[in-house]
């Protein structure tokens, strides 16, 4: 398979942008119980609302490209009504103005983050495929996988409630592709805290061998991701509702 240079390194423009963003996102408490992170991998983590992606991408190490809703990847139009929608109204609980609002700016400048984060469009159709196959030239390329599987259709939460299978068909695609194994590493990061923590890795093989087929790996991996809540992080959060992040 053809390598590309775009996916090695950062756009020129971005890693400007990153620096300056760096401004306002400040680094987090990283902990990674598996020590050094390959580039190579399938990171299967938490949202935490609009700062996830933003932060896994400044300071995960690893560099990574991650899944993102196909929507974006349209016009203005078609990624206002997105993020006005779902992202701002069923997701982030907006009002219908502070929605609007909001949805009308990012809009303007979302194509252009989402370019620099790599973000590669994430389908729920039978284009999906080219999900897998994009996804796949990334991995070729030493960039790791970063997706968001968890089930925010009513909002985003410190404890995850489902985990979709996507990542799964992603393993399960790449070994047929290639009779490689990658792997997967659970994340968690905690936007209030500042606190990301990184697990131990699994296999597509290990979950094949217990008999666990897909939604079953993928509920095994959301256990795994809350997993790193419960014991690194939860101990030093302050009380409040049970919504996540924000």
């Amino acid at each position: 398979m053809k390598k590309k240079e775009q996916f090695r390194k950062k756009q020129p423009i971005w890693k400007g942008v990153s620096r300056f963003l760096k401004l306002f996102f400040k680094k987090p408490q990283i902990l990674s119980l598996s020590g050094d992170l390959p580039d190579k991998a399938i990171y299967v983590a938490n949202h935490a609302a609009m700062f996830g992606p933003v932060m896994y991408n400044l300071y995960l190490p690893a560099t990574v490209a991650p899944w993102g809703a196909w929507p974006m990847f349209g016009n203005w139009k078609s990624r206002y009504r997105y993020l006005r929608n779902v992202y701002f109204i069923q997701k982030r609980h907006k009002n219908k103005f502070a929605a609007t609002f909001l949805a009308v700016i990012e809009a303007c400048f979302s194509g252009f983050f989402y370019k620099g984060l790599r973000v590669l469009p994430s389908y729920n159709d039978q284009r999906f495929i080219t999900t897998l196959r994009k996804s796949m030239q990334t991995l070729e390329n030493d960039v790791g996988i970063i997706i968001f599987p968890e089930n925010s259709d009513d909002g985003y939460h410190e404890h995850l409630t489902e985990f979709y299978a996507g990542f799964a068909v992603l393993a399960q695609y790449y070994r047929k592709q290639t009779g490689e194994d990658i792997p997967i590493y659970p994340v968690y990061y905690h936007a209030k805290l500042k606190k990301m923590v990184i697990g131990f890795p699994s296999y597509y093989t290990d979950y094949e061998q217990r008999g666990l087929d897909r939604r079953q790996m993928a509920a095994e991996l959301c256990r795994q991701v809350n997993e790193l809540f419960e014991q690194h992080i939860r101990t030093d959060v302050v009380p409040s509702d049970s919504s996540d992040t924000e």
